[in-house]
């Protein structure tokens, strides 16, 4: 494998990463990074990108992803990060399934257009239309999703829809990774790859 294939999986493993991060923290706190939300949830919208970082708009829209990605693969704080490995699974496997479901996936094709062609900005209407999306298609498929956190944030309206937005934004990069050659796998296996990869990025 070439170290440009590795950088590519960097790339998707780290927007993967960074879309659950932010879940993560806004089911806690209810707090998220309003830039690198934005970031992560544009990311839906590229559906034709000329390549991987354009998906992302440079690794600058996965700056936080890249750096939480250096710590796991390091070893790093691995019992904080042992959720958020447990939760990259799930959306890994929610795509697997997805590939297998052509209706799903083209209603979500026909959503996210109609979506993408409302909205120019990533606002609070363009979350919520997302966050519906996600409610209509993907939450029906099982094993589903469950980010857990405090009761409150997590019976916030704008936070549910922050939440289940970035999902969207998990799935999409877990679609990179696929289509990039990644694999569970490697996440064990490759870990020295992943980081000097990440280093050729940083």
């Amino acid at each position: 494998m070439t170290d440009i294939q590795w950088e590519q999986r960097a790339i998707a493993l780290a927007g993967l990463v960074q879309a659950i991060h932010l879940a993560i923290n806004g089911a806690h706190t209810g707090m998220m990074s309003q830039d690198s939300l934005e970031q992560s949830v544009r990311s839906v919208f590229v559906q034709s990108p000329d390549s991987i970082l354009e998906v992302y708009g440079g690794t600058r829209g996965i700056r936080l992803g890249m750096n939480v990605l250096s710590e796991m693969l390091s070893g790093n704080r691995q019992n904080e990060h042992a959720d958020l490995l447990r939760y990259c699974l799930a959306v890994m496997a929610l795509e697997r399934l997805l590939r297998r479901k052509p209706g799903v996936l083209t209603e979500l094709g026909q959503g996210i257009d109609q979506i993408g062609a409302r909205y120019a900005d990533i606002d609070d209407e363009c979350l919520a239309a997302l966050a519906n999306l996600y409610q209509q298609t993907i939450s029906h498929l099982e094993p589903r999703i469950r980010i857990s956190g405090r009761r409150n944030h997590l019976e916030n309206g704008a936070v549910i829809h922050r939440i289940r937005a970035l999902l969207m934004a998990a799935i999409r990069a877990a679609v990179l990774w696929h289509q990039v050659g990644g694999r569970r796998w490697q996440l064990l296996l490759s870990r020295g790859a992943m980081q000097r990869a990440l280093g050729h990025l940083s």
